[in-house]
């Protein structure tokens, strides 16, 4: 009986697994921000650990879990560059709550070839091509003190930027082009400064184009809380099985 039980509990797993896992692209980075000590970020996906640069980790309430917060100037999170987070088409997804709107502020950004930024009271979304920065300007109102879902999404056209599950623009573009610097959130690794006041949480990047139904249903519900989500569903089944 024991066996039979298991055995049907492995095929609800497999089914929740399958119906949770809809979208086309794999998650290959994943910053959480769900510690509360230490100087390291941790990459619960691809275990690209983030180093806190230029003072203190501070730890705080985020949008899921704990955050962390940036107090730039010379505050932010250093990740070593890395071949595998160099992708033609890719998905840049953060959480991020500013404490002001002036000036530029640089969220997160890939060796300064793909990323996100504030600037001019909106976000925006950029991409180097070889010889100089494309950027696709928002449209939307940034509000200090509000939480915000930016996505940057980069295919070998276009650059897109998404606030909050929806489209806020797109542009056309050649295909990005990657310099040698490392992965920053909080300022900008080929200029060293435009420094982010505010609070981060939840950065993933996917290895291909998400469509805005995928990215709305991650605004919803981010990786992390669909994997603490999966887990009631087969906690709750098991309970049931056992009945």
């Amino acid at each position: 009986m024991t066996r039979i039980i298991l055995t049907i509990l492995v095929m609800v797993c497999v089914a929740l697994s399958a119906s949770d896992n809809l979208l086309g692209a794999d998650l290959i980075a994943h910053w959480t921000f769900d510690q509360d000590s230490g100087d390291k970020v941790k990459d619960v996906v691809g275990g690209h650990d983030g180093e806190i640069i230029g003072g203190d980790a501070d730890w705080v309430a985020g949008k899921f879990g704990n955050g962390l917060r940036i107090q730039g100037p010379g505050h932010y999170v250093e990740v070593e560059k890395s071949d595998d987070l160099e992708l033609p088409q890719v998905t840049l997804i953060v959480w991020v709550n500013l404490d002001t709107t002036a000036g530029r502020q640089e969220v997160a950004s890939y060796a300064d070839s793909y990323g996100l930024f504030a600037e001019g009271g909106v976000f925006k979304s950029f991409i180097f091509n070889g010889g100089a920065w494309n950027t696709a300007p928002g449209v939307t109102p940034i509000e200090q003190e509000e939480w915000y879902q930016v996505v940057g999404v980069v295919d070998e056209s276009e650059i897109m930027l998404y606030l909050n599950g929806q489209l806020d623009v797109k542009l056309a573009t050649p295909a990005v082009a990657f310099q040698n610097f490392p992965m920053w959130f909080g300022g900008g690794p080929a200029d060293n400064q435009f420094w982010l006041t505010g609070i981060i949480d939840e950065i993933e990047i996917w290895n291909d184009v998400l469509s805005e139904d995928e990215i709305a249903a991650l605004y919803k519900t981010p990786p992390s809380l669909g994997a603490v989500n999966q887990a009631d569903k087969i906690t709750n089944t098991w309970g049931n099985i056992k009945k």
